[in-house]
């Protein structure tokens, strides 16, 4: 019988720590962990690695997926235990499932996995700045304001996501593609205050500026609107402009029907910011948003 509770214990501790795990990174699917992936098989079709080199680069890419948003989203959940009571009631510490105390003992040891998962990689400071950047968000307060928040922390953020996932896969990165990276974390990051719209309760009560919160929500509305409708299209259009050795290629019919199909996207995005004003609308906004993110990365393949 104890060689059955130890073999039960074996098993059921870990596939316990999965579930946490997933209840922590759960939110961050759609918006981290998918695009990470997609930036690893963009980079391994781009660079055109071995297929019998793919099984090992997975599982190295995904190893420092779950660390890399898993670190975040815990110091993230700690420090915001009073506001997920109102916007995310679901989530493990306002469920009881574990306290704070030790979520912050699994935030010490995760972190450290990743540091030496990112060393074992070659992209350690990559992981380094990711959880400077974590700090910045979570315990110094730049979460607080929307422009610090969304346009610095999160384009930087995307910046050392990209940037690692095709650093895993290759040994340089090209210039080229730098630009590209950069081109398209600045792009989601001044487009992101689009989440901003759906917590406003909880933001209220914690404080912060976001942009509904420090406009108003309709001024904050048509703020965005003209966003959608002009600036990032414009973003969006020197993102893909990277990609093109040669000018006259802009008025290629590739880059036409690419052009066409992101401003109508921003477009319906404008669309349904003023006329869907509510916490479910607007995060499925903010998600049509995301969509287009993850749509983008694999394009640079076919560019």
């Amino acid at each position: 019988m104890g060689m059955v509770r130890i073999l039960n214990t074996a098993i059921s501790l870990p596939a316990k720590e999965a579930y946490i795990i997933f209840l922590f990174i759960r939110n961050d699917i759609w918006d981290t962990v998918i695009p990470t992936f997609l930036t690893f098989i963009a980079a391994f079709f781009y660079n055109r690695e071995s297929w019998r080199q793919f099984p090992t680069m997975l599982l190295y890419a995904s190893i420092y997926n779950l660390l890399y948003i898993l670190t975040f989203c815990i110091a993230n959940q700690v420090n915001g235990v009073e506001e997920d009571r109102l916007n995310k009631p679901y989530r493990p510490l306002v469920r009881g499932v574990l306290t704070v105390r030790e979520a912050e003992k699994r935030s010490y040891i995760y972190n450290a996995l990743f540091l030496f998962t990112a060393y074992l990689l070659d992209v350690f400071w990559y992981a380094l700045s990711w959880q400077l950047v974590t700090l910045m968000m979570c315990n110094w307060g730049f979460s607080n304001h929307w422009f610090l928040k969304n346009v610095f922390c999160i384009s930087i953020g995307t910046i050392l996501l990209l940037g690692a996932q095709w650093r895993i896969v290759g040994d340089e990165i090209q210039l080229q593609i730098w630009n590209f990276i950069f081109f398209l974390s600045f792009w989601a990051g001044a487009g992101l205050p689009l989440q901003d719209f759906r917590d406003q309760d909880g933001d209220r009560y914690m404080r912060r500026k976001t942009l509904p919160l420090v406009l108003g929500d309709l001024p904050a509305r048509r703020y965005m609107i003209a966003h959608m409708m002009l600036l990032s299209p414009l973003l969006y259009f020197f993102t893909i402009a990277t990609q093109i050795d040669d000018a006259s290629e802009i008025s290629s019919p590739k880059m036409i029907l690419v052009t066409t199909a992101q401003v109508l996207w921003h477009w319906i995005i404008a669309l349904r910011i003023w006329l869907y004003r509510n916490p479910a609308a607007d995060d499925t906004s903010y998600h049509y948003f995301v969509c287009l993110f993850c749509v983008t990365i694999p394009m640079i393949c076919f560019l």
